[in-house]
């Protein structure tokens, strides 16, 4: 009985640490700087090309602020922000973002003119993003808008085509004619990530966290519900949550880092170790458009699962390196794809990627 009695309150203990903590936020400390990101997500460090096989974006994060009020952002953009639940900023931090983005998705066999029936189709998409954050060190929530187009409008096969011919990144795309159908894009998504459990000191020192959340995204480009997880440990590394990659319109943009105090050190590494389930509801990529007469789909799993590894690397007076893999399960049935031409193989049936981000501090 006193064995469990200790157990417990040494659990007790660390919820309370981790409940109360301290809510300096730093916001006159001289890394408090707007953001300037640039995002790659691509398929290459597999040793593939097909399904989902690069996106890109560029944000920008405001610096942070102790309300909406003073933000540096569009009347409307702050009257969303303080009216969107769980948006607020008491006891918090928040900060506004946007970006643009674009992603492509190809089949594998990107030298056939005239893809055969059941072949995931080519689909490009060209976006853009509002995004509003409000976290502390116990939460962070986020609310995203993404708006946009589908199809030719989106320059996804122009990108391909000169990448692929001036560049050498591989053969040339022969089927973009074939793309989905034009549409707009609309898509929401909401974000709610809980700190479990932190130990150590985040400044000049050796600190880990591990975080849990959902996200719920709605829309055209995806409708899905996702519940992920993570584990953080590094030197001087940034408090708050971990910027996860995010392929614009179905990922977060998220910047919900808590200030380094004047006295840090410049530098800080981590490592990032994370996986994710996601029940996919509806995505035109794959389902065909709701919109358009566009009725192209392909046989798909309900539930995806991935896991992530990431190491970042930070000198807060000028920018943060952060590179991950993920790799996931299949979103396509393998089963159900049309057989591939003499020297090829069938499209890749999971979404696995590798994401380079640099986040520019000014």
């Amino acid at each position: 009985m006193q064995f469990l009695l200790t157990i417990f309150t040494a659990t007790l203990l660390l919820v309370v640490e981790c409940l109360a903590g301290d809510e300096t936020f730093y916001l006159d400390s001289p890394y408090n700087s707007g953001t300037l990101r640039l995002e790659i997500d691509n398929d290459i460090i597999w040793n593939r090309d097909s399904n989902f096989t690069n996106g890109w974006s560029i944000q920008y994060h405001t610096t942070r602020y102790g309300s909406w009020e003073e933000t540096v952002a569009p009347t409307f953009c702050k009257w969303i922000g303080k009216h969107v639940p769980t948006l607020g900023d008491r006891d918090s931090i928040v900060r506004f973002g946007q970006g643009i983005g674009q992603i492509m998705i190809t089949p594998e066999d990107i030298t056939n003119p005239d893809p055969p029936v059941g072949d995931l189709p080519y689909a490009g998409t060209l976006t853009y993003t509002l995004n509003w954050q409000s976290f502390n060190r116990q939460t962070a929530r986020n609310f995203q808008i993404t708006a946009g187009l589908l199809g030719e409008e989106s320059c996804a096969g122009d990108v391909q085509e000169f990448l692929h011919s001036a560049w050498g990144w591989g053969e040339d795309p022969q089927g973009w004619h074939t793309q989905r159908d034009t549409e707009p894009i609309v898509n929401l998504a909401y974000q709610h990530l809980w700190r479990l459990v932190q130990a150590g000191t985040y400044t000049n020192d050796w600190a880990g966290h591990l975080y849990l959340g959902p996200t719920v995204l709605f829309g055209n480009l995806m409708t899905a519900i996702e519940l992920g997880i993570g584990f953080r440990v590094g030197w001087n590394m940034q408090e708050g949550f971990n910027s996860l990659p995010a392929p614009p319109g179905v990922g977060v943009f998220q910047a919900a880092h808590i200030p380094k105090p004047a006295a840090a050190s410049p530098h800080g590494v981590e490592l990032i170790v994370g996986g994710r389930g996601m029940g996919l509801l509806y995505s035109v990529m794959y389902d065909g458009s709701m919109i358009t007469g566009d009725d192209r789909k392909v046989d798909r799993e309900d539930f995806v699962f991935s896991g992530l590894l990431g190491l970042n690397y930070h000198y807060y007076d000028l920018f943060s390196i952060r590179l991950a893999i993920i790799r996931t399960s299949d979103i396509l049935v393998e089963e159900s794809l049309p057989p591939p031409c003499p020297g090829q193989k069938k499209t890749d049936t999971d979404n696995s990627f590798g994401t380079v981000m640099i986040d520019f501090y000014f």
